[in-house]
């Protein structure tokens, strides 16, 4: 009866463990990083606008993904209070980068096996110890993906040069490319969770 219990207790952990390990490793993984000029205080700066066109806004992007990001963006630029303006103190541009990778995973793939638990005088042979042994496999997978790189720079007007910059890194899935505008929304909500000047609490 022991060994019955024990023999499914032991099944039912594996089965979470793995499900677990199957849930992070389809989870997607957005890492973002920013940088800014240590010697500007991006409070100096009040109105803000876009690139008349944007990197994301060539012709090898969607036509949507250019106001998806002008979309997303000025929520969060609004939420802190700059104002979008036809004479900016600061301009916003949007560009995009992707490599093809390849992951190469060697594991060991486990497996158990054994004989049967006996007591000597139960007509069970002498056998005495763990019922199950320990073995496995090597096991080697390869899988092809993208990687892509969101870059939002912020430019002062006047001197022309980058004051901020905010980079997201993550990989391309089918979903992601199925619901562009959920996965722009979080990208830059991401992004902006590095900008210099917190949103108020509570706002979009």
């Amino acid at each position: 009866m022991n060994f019955h219990m024990n023999r499914s207790l032991l099944r039912t952990a594996i089965t979470i463990i793995s499900l677990a390990v199957f849930l992070v490793g389809c989870a997607p993984s957005v890492k973002v990083r920013s940088d800014s000029d240590p010697g500007i205080d991006m409070r100096q700066f009040q109105t803000y606008n876009f690139f008349s066109q944007m990197g994301i806004e060539s012709d090898n992007y969607s036509n949507l993904l250019g106001q998806h990001f002008r979309d997303a963006i000025s929520s969060q630029m609004n939420s802190r209070g700059f104002q979008q303006s036809d004479a900016p103190q600061i301009q916003i541009n949007v560009s995009a980068g992707a490599k093809d990778k390849v992951r190469v995973n060697t594991y060991q793939d486990p497996y158990l096996h054994g004989g049967y638990y006996g007591r000597g005088g139960y007509g069970y042979g002498g056998y005495y110890g763990s019922p199950w042994g320990y073995g496995g496999s090597t096991r080697t997978t390869v899988h092809q993906y993208t990687e892509a790189n969101i870059y939002i720079d912020i430019v002062d007007s006047t001197e022309h040069k980058m004051v901020w910059q905010g980079v997201a890194t993550f990989t391309v899935t089918d979903k992601m490319q199925e619901q562009l505008r959920e996965t722009v929304y979080n990208t830059v909500d991401k992004v902006f969770s590095q900008f210099p000047i917190a949103a108020p609490s509570g706002s979009d």
